[in-house]
């Protein structure tokens, strides 16, 4: 009886290690419109990075950038662009936060760089070369975004 429990006990607790190991197939937060709050989240939606987790934002695009050569990959909740140039480009953003720690975020080479230094509010003028993309994240908690905006340099 004694050899019985044990190896019970023992299938239990790896079928519980094994579970433990299991990778979560990441999917992106759910899309909102600007001036709505994001305030919930599940495990799938979080991207473990060597500097912390992070949920990246979810937009509808057509909210964001109205250049056609400005796409938005779904799976990443990235924006990027292909002008077959070197242009420069105002990236925009206002948000409230309860708290929660957010960075609006361009990435040039496979490298994410974070520009808007916890302002709630700014402009950050980008040399985007072609594929760069931009973003916006946060660590934890709610956010509201009432802008973010991606335009060409000089336009009003």
């Amino acid at each position: 009886m004694g050899k019985t429990v044990w190896m019970g006990i023992g299938m239990i607790t790896a079928s519980l290690l094994a579970c433990q190991n299991e990778e979560l197939e990441y999917y992106p937060i759910e899309k909102k419109h600007l001036g709505e709050a994001y305030t919930e989240y599940v495990d799938n939606n979080v991207q473990s990075e060597s500097s912390g987790d992070y949920i990246v934002l979810n937009f509808y695009p057509e909210e964001i950038a109205d250049l056609s050569y400005v796409t938005y990959n779904e799976s990443s909740c990235s924006f990027h662009i292909y002008r077959g140039s070197t242009n420069k480009y105002v990236i925009s953003w206002d948000y409230d936060t309860d708290g929660s720690y957010v960075e609006v975020q361009y990435m040039q080479n496979g490298f994410w760089y974070t520009i808007n230094d916890q302002q709630h509010s700014g402009e950050y003028t980008l040399l985007a070369n072609d594929g760069m993309g931009v973003r916006m994240r946060i660590q934890s908690g709610g956010v509201t975004v009432h802008r973010f905006n991606i335009r060409e340099a000089g336009e009003e």
